[in-house]
C-alpha cells in the first residue's frame, strides 16, 4: 500500500521548474554567443584577409612601377601603409625579383619565420612569369594565428605574413554587447519562470491536494480512510529505533449488522443515508484525539491512542448503543446494531497490520455471538489460524483418504449384545494428529463440499459392511450426514449402485440427522427421506431433545429410530427433569413406532434405568469407546449378533 508521503506535493517542484528554464536560457544565450563570436571572428578574418590582398597587390604594383630604389620605395611604402598601426603590429613581407630580395620582419619570432618559409615553400612559384597569380590562407603556428598573402607576376614575387588580430578586436568588440544580451535574455528567462511556475504550481498544487483526498478519504462520508489509517498508525507506532513512542493505544473495528438488510430493500440510495448518518452519530461521541474512518461497505474503524482497555470497552458499549437508536430513512425508522472488534496495543499487536487484523477477528467473533462488542482474545484467533490451515488442508484429506473411521457399539441393554456400530469420522491430519469431527465438519459444510464428504463417508461405510460381511458379521452400521447431503440430486441412486456393486443389503445401512438442523429443512428434505426409506434404509434422529422438536416435525419425519441426546442422559440418576424428559421421549417413541437409543451411558446405574423406563439400546463408554475397523472386528466376531438381523439380512 502506497505510503501518503508519496501523495505530497513536491516542496522543490518550483525550484526545479525554475532551474530548468533558467537552465534552458543559459544554454540558449550561450549558443547565442558562441554562433555570434564565431561568426564575427569569420567575418574579421575575411575582411583581414581582404585587405592583406590589397596591401600585398599594392606591393607587387608598386615593385614594377619602381624601376629604380625597389628596396626603398617598398620601405616606404610599408611605412605609409602601417602609419596608423600600433608599434607592435607583427608581421613579415618578403619580395623576390630581378633587382630585389627584400624582407621586412615585423615583430615575428625567427622560429616562426623559418616554420613559414618551410610551410610556404611549396606555395611560391618560381617560374616568375609575367601572369598575376595570387594565393592566400589562415595558418596556426603554436598559440599565435597568421594571415598569409602571396602574389606571382612580371617577374616578381610578393609574400605577405601578418598576425591576425580580428579575434581578439572581435571579442573586444562584442563581448559587452553580447553580456548585455545574455544578462537580458536570461533576466527574462527568470520572470517568465517566475510566473510560470507560480502559475503551474498553483495548478499543480490544487490537483494534488484532490488527490490526495481522494486518495485518502471516503468520498461518500468524508472521513479518513483504510490508507489514511495506516500512515497515522505508522507514524504514532514506535518504529525501529524507537522513535514516536506511545505508551498504549486502542484500535476498534465497527461492522453494521443489518446494512446488507437496508440496502437490499430499500437501495443503495438508502443505504449511502444510512452510512452518512451512522458516521456523523459515532463522529459525534468521539473526541479530537481519536479519528473515525471507514474502509469500504459497511465497515468503520476507530484509533484511539493512549485508550487502556477499561476505557475502549466503555467506548466501545457505547457505540454499540449509538447504533441501536434508530435512524429515520425515507421516512421509515431503521435500526441497525453493530458488531465490534478491539486491538490494543501493545497487547494485542505491535504493528499496523497485526492490530487490524486481530480487531478485525474479534470483530467477527462479536457478530457470531450476538453480544456487541468483543475484545481480541489470544486463543480464539489461534483456533482461528487453525481452522483457515485445515481448510487449505482439506483438499489433501480428501484425495489421500485421511478421514478415515472410529466405530462405536449399540448394544441392547437387557442382554448386552451388539445390535449395531456408529461410524465416527476422524481426520489423521499429518501435522496436527487425529482430529474429531468437530474440527473439520463446520469447515467442510462452509467450504461446499458437504455432498462431496457424503458420498465419501457412505462409499467408506458400504466398504466397510462388505468386508465385515466376507468375515461373517453382519451388523448395520450407522452414519452421520448433514440435510444438505439429502439435497445431492443423485444420492439415491449413487446408494443403489455401491450396494449394488457390493452385494449389501440396504437394512444394515442406517443415516443419523441432527435434530436441530433438520427441522428446519424439512420441507426440503422430506421425499428425499421417503426414497431412503422406500429402498430400505433406516432412518434416525440424533441428538433428540436439543433441538426444537415438535408433534407434527416428528410425524412427517417418520424415523425409525430417535437417539436421545447425552446431555439428559449424563446426570439422569439425579435430575428428576431429566428423567421426566427421557420417558416423555421414551413413551412418545413407543406410541408412533419407532425405537428408542440412549446416547452417552457411562454407568451402570445409567444403564439399568433406563432399562427400567422402557429404553431398549444404547451406546456409551460404559461398553465401549470408539475403535478402529480391525479392533471392532475382533469384537463382532466375540460377541454373537441377535437372530432377528441376520434373518433380516
Amino acid at each position: 500500500m502506497a505510503a501518503i508521503s508519496e501523495l505530497q506535493r513536491d516542496k522543490y517542484f518550483r525550484w526545479q521548474l525554475i532551474c530548468a528554464c533558467l537552465g534552458v536560457a543559459i544554454l540558449v544565450s550561450t549558443i547565442y554567443v558562441v554562433v555570434s563570436y564565431r561568426l564575427s571572428a569569420d567575418l574579421g578574418m575575411r575582411l583581414e584577409l581582404a585587405s592583406l590582398e590589397k596591401q600585398t597587390l599594392l606591393l607587387h604594383a608598386e615593385l614594377i612601377e619602381a624601376d629604380n630604389d625597389a628596396d626603398e620605395r617598398m620601405t616606404e611604402l610599408m611605412h605609409l601603409i602601417h602609419i596608423n598601426e600600433p608599434d607592435d603590429a607583427v608581421f613579415f613581407v618578403s619580395i623576390q625579383g630581378p633587382n630585389i630580395n627584400w624582407s621586412l620582419n615585423q615583430n615575428i619570432p625567427k622560429q616562426d619565420i623559418n616554420t613559414i618559409n618551410k610551410i610556404f615553400s611549396t606555395q611560391v612559384d618560381n617560374n616568375l612569369s609575367n601572369q598575376i597569380a595570387k594565393s592566400n590562407g589562415i595558418k596556426t603556428i603554436g598559440k599565435n594565428c597568421y594571415l598569409w598573402q602571396i602574389v606571382n607576376g612580371d617577374g616578381y614575387q610578393v609574400q605577405f605574413y601578418h598576425l591576425a588580430s580580428s579575434l581578439e578586436t572581435t571579442l573586444d568588440y562584442i563581448a559587452k554587447r553580447l553580456s548585455i544580451t545574455t544578462f537580458i535574455v536570461i533576466w527574462i528567462a527568470v520572470w517568465c519562470a517566475l510566473t510560470l511556475t507560480f502559475w503551474m504550481s498553483k495548478r499543480v498544487e490544487g490537483k494534488n491536494n484532490a488527490l490526495i483526498r481522494l486518495a485518502t478519504h471516503d468520498p461518500l462520508t468524508d472521513l479518513p480512510n483504510r490508507l489514511y489509517l495506516v500512515d497515522m498508525m505508522q507514524k504514532a507506532l514506535p518504529d525501529i529505533e524507537g522513535q514516536n513512542p506511545i505508551t498504549q493505544a486502542s484500535l476498534f473495528v465497527i461492522d453494521l449488522d443489518k446494512f446488507k438488510e437496508v440496502n437490499d430493500t430499500l437501495g443503495h440510495s438508502a443505504g449511502d443515508q444510512l452510512l452518512k448518518k451512522v458516521a456523523l452519530r459515532l463522529s459525534s461521541v468521539l473526541t479530537p484525539e481519536q479519528t473515525l474512518f471507514r474502509t469500504g461497505g459497511d465497515e468503520f474503524l476507530i484509533w484511539a491512542p493512549h485508550f487502556t482497555q477499561n476505557q475502549a470497552a466503555n467506548l466501545a458499549a457505547t457505540l454499540v448503543h449509538v447504533c441501536e437508536e434508530a435512524i429515520i430513512i425515507n421516512q421509515l425508522s431503521v435500526n441497525t446494531g453493530a458488531s465490534i472488534g478491539i486491538a490494543h496495543y501493545p497487547l494485542h499487536g505491535t504493528d499496523t497490520d497485526t492490530l487490524i487484523a486481530n480487531a478485525d477477528h474479534a470483530m467477527y467473533e462479536a457478530k457470531q455471538q450476538h453480544c456487541g462488542w468483543v475484545t481480541f482474545n489470544e486463543k480464539e484467533a489461534t483456533d482461528g489460524h487453525q481452522r483457515l490451515r485445515l481448510r487449505a488442508d482439506l483438499n489433501d484429506a480428501f484425495n489421500q483418504h485421511q478421514i478415515k473411521f472410529y466405530y462405536q457399539t449399540k448394544v441392547n441393554l437387557k442382554t448386552g449384545e451388539i445390535t449395531g456400530v456408529e461410524a465416527l469420522a476422524r481426520w489423521y491430519h499429518p501435522d496436527d494428529g487425529i482430529l474429531s469431527p468437530f474440527y473439520f465438519i463446520d469447515l467442510i459444510e462452509q467450504s461446499g463440499r458437504v455432498q462431496e464428504f457424503g458420498r465419501y463417508v457412505i462409499h467408506s461405510t458400504i466398504i466397510q459392511l462388505s468386508e465385515w460381511k466376507k468375515q461373517g458379521s453382519t451388523i448395520p452400521i450407522a452414519i452421520n450426514l448433514s440435510p444438505y447431503n439429502l439435497l445431492d440430486p443423485g444420492l439415491i441412486d449413487f446408494i443403489l449402485d455401491l450396494l449394488t456393486s457390493y452385494n449389501v443389503s440396504p437394512k444394515l445401512l442406517e443415516i443419523e440427522l441432527t435434530e436441530s438442523v433438520t427441522s428446519l429443512n424439512i420441507q426440503n428434505i422430506s421425499h428425499k427421506l421417503d426414497d431412503l426409506k422406500s429402498i430400505g434404509i433406516k432412518l434416525a434422529i440424533d441428538d433428540f431433545g436439543t433441538g426444537m422438536s415438535s408433534l407434527s416435525y416428528i410425524s412427517n419425519l417418520n424415523a425409525d429410530i430417535i437417539k436421545i441426546d447425552r446431555a439428559f442422559i449424563v446426570d439422569i440418576e439425579s435430575n428428576d427433569k431429566h428423567k421426566a424428559i427421557v420417558a416423555t421421549i421414551i413413551a412418545l417413541a413407543n406410541v408412533i413406532g419407532s425405537s428408542i437409543v440412549a446416547e452417552g451411558i457411562e454407568n451402570e446405574e445409567q444403564a439399568d434405568l433406563l432399562t427400567q423406563m422402557g429404553c431398549c439400546y444404547g451406546q456409551g463408554y460404559y461398553y465401549a469407546r470408539p475403535v478402529q475397523a480391525s479392533t471392532m472386528s475382533k469384537m463382532l466376531k466375540a460377541f454373537p449378533v441377535i437372530k432377528q438381523l441376520e434373518n433380516d439380512t
